[in-house]
């Protein structure tokens, strides 16, 4: 099978994860596909085994990429003859590809909660993304939530082929032994994470004299840093509770390995990789009743059984008390998720859709 991946959009958080180990996994177990790999110029994503075409793209960012995929790689695309294109988010070509198109979903965020995002961004993805979900001959969801939400928000793409495939877990095994001896992890860079709602809960966590177990909010955004300093001030966290930027993935892997527990009250995930990295780590994991949370813990979570600081906080206090037998089981959830399954499933599901256009 000669595929064209689109990976121009893949240098930053869970989509740069997600196409890290989709790559990695690739060659090893279809060494007969011929996989081109488009990526921006400089990208220090690894794509031993198989073809690398690297693209300039000018600034601005938002008009650049857009434009060199639909000149730059749709020149490229068009020479290789693929089979197959495979877009691994639903920004890509706006052009009509050479070939069948399978588009990945990850999440529809900006969709079911508008609120959000800012006004340019969601106009620029209701663009970009609703050409692509016309454009596509199928789609690849990393959860049945996303894929759900596709068909209700886009009535039209229930009617080509759909597949699930979930991320995988088993990345965190070439990551340092775990330990609980670090503090508790949540995180910031998006508001859905709820960071607010966790520093209240360790506020109520500390009344009556307790001492709540630290906490490090991990990719602390610009936008929210001061407003979380300051409830952290206002509460009388400083020192309990600290704020961390982005990470080199070293000094990450270290701070989530070393986790006592994963806290993730996210409203809204197409998947949430956290979940299923602390439980394959033994961390006890606390979520929100979020659809793509539940999906991913399988019931091996700790779920808060409201959006207040006083569930979040008895959520924690389970967490705390949580058996071995509980966190074996966990892992063991977590152990189905694999990315050989991730490109097993992929792969098929491009399989089915040459079929079809044939």
């Amino acid at each position: 099978m000669r595929i064209v991946i689109d990976a121009l959009c893949a240098e930053f958080g869970g989509i740069r994860t997600y196409v890290r180990h989709l790559l990695r996994a690739w060659p090893g177990l279809y060494p007969e596909d011929e996989v081109h790999v488009m990526l921006r110029e400089g990208s220090t994503l690894a794509t031993t085994g198989l073809r690398r075409h690297e693209l300039g793209i000018r600034r601005p960012e938002v008009i650049g990429r857009p434009w060199a995929q639909a000149t730059q790689m749709h020149r490229l695309t068009r020479a290789i003859k693929p089979d197959v294109i495979l877009a691994t988010a639903p920004t890509t070509d706006v052009r009509r590809p050479a070939a069948p198109l399978m588009v990945v979903v990850l999440d529809l965020r900006a969709e079911v909660l508008p609120d959000q995002f800012s006004r340019g961004r969601r106009l620029l993805r209701r663009i970009s993304y609703g050409r692509s979900y016309r454009l596509a001959s199928g789609f690849v969801a990393i959860s049945q939530r996303s894929l759900d939400d596709l068909h209700r928000l886009h009535p039209t793409t229930a009617t080509r082929r759909g597949t699930v495939a979930h991320l995988g877990s088993d990345h965190v095994h070439d990551w340092p032994a775990p330990t609980t001896r670090g503090p508790a992890v949540a995180f910031a860079h998006h508001t859905n994470k709820n960071p607010d709602l966790v520093i209240d809960a360790w506020t109520e966590l500390a009344r009556n004299g307790a001492t709540p177990p630290a906490l490090t909010f991990l990719g602390v955004s610009s936008d929210l840093r001061p407003r979380l300093e300051q409830r952290i001030a206002a509460h009388n966290l400083t020192g309990v509770v600290t704020l961390s930027r982005f990470l080199p993935d070293d000094q990450f892997h270290s701070v989530i390995t070393n986790a006592s527990m994963i806290v993730f009250p996210s409203e809204f995930e197409g998947f949430g990789l956290p979940i299923i990295e602390g439980m394959a780590l033994g961390k006890p994991v606390v979520i929100g009743p979020d659809t793509g949370c539940l999906e991913v813990a399988g019931k091996h979570a700790e779920v808060i059984d409201g959006w207040s600081a006083e569930a979040l906080a008895a959520a924690v206090r389970r967490a705390q008390r949580r058996t071995v037998e509980q966190e074996a089981a966990a892992s063991a959830w977590a152990a189905r998720f694999t990315w050989r399954e991730t490109v097993t499933r992929t792969r098929a599901a491009l399989a089915e859709l040459i079929g079809d256009d044939r």
